[in-house]
């Protein structure tokens, strides 16, 4: 990434449940104002460029669609970091019968001895196992080839059986 010397810079908080696009607005709207603060400060010989501490630097690698894909082994608190860090592309989705399905999720209290991938209605709210029994809340399911729906219509809509579950691996 930007191996370049830092003029000005601004610390920003990652709220809990902050989306990369929700992310994005506030760095957005935060970075106009330091652009042209530095800007200014430059101009007025106010900013000396410092180097950065390269071995503290951390690459980040192209993202790839196959990134986005969703290892029910993990825990829930990793897939729900994923959901957020990896929208909107390339999604977090998983497998269901055999189409890509995105979803939306949110934490879930609680823990289950269901193996990964479980899909659990309790009421209207759907839950999925993760790794090491946590669970995952789904928000919102899109199917492949359909819109963004409610996890309650999504249930309703595929007619969810009793021990059904998303594809368990990124395999």
């Amino acid at each position: 990434m930007d191996t370049g010397a830092i003029l000005l810079q601004q610390e920003i908080e990652i709220g809990p449940q902050e989306t990369a696009p929700e992310l994005a607005a506030r760095m957005a709207e935060r970075g106009a104002p330091l652009v042209a603060e530095t800007l200014r400060g430059l101009a007025a010989g106010k900013i000396t460029p410092r180097p950065q501490d390269h071995s503290a630097a951390t690459y980040a690698p192209m993202l790839k669609k196959e990134d986005g894909r969703i290892d029910w082994r993990w825990l829930a608190g990793e897939i729900l970091n994923r959901i957020r860090g990896f929208a909107p592309w390339p999604g977090a989705y998983t497998t269901f019968r055999g189409k890509i399905c995105h979803i939306w999720g949110a934490p879930a209290p609680g823990t289950t001895q269901a193996p990964p991938g479980s899909i659990l209605r309790e009421g209207a709210e759907l839950r999925v196992a993760c790794g090491g029994g946590t669970l995952l809340r789904l928000a919102g399911v899109k199917l492949e080839g359909r819109k963004l729906i409610e996890a309650s219509e999504f249930a309703s809509g595929v007619r969810l059986a009793p021990g059904e579950a998303f594809s368990a691996s990124s395999k």
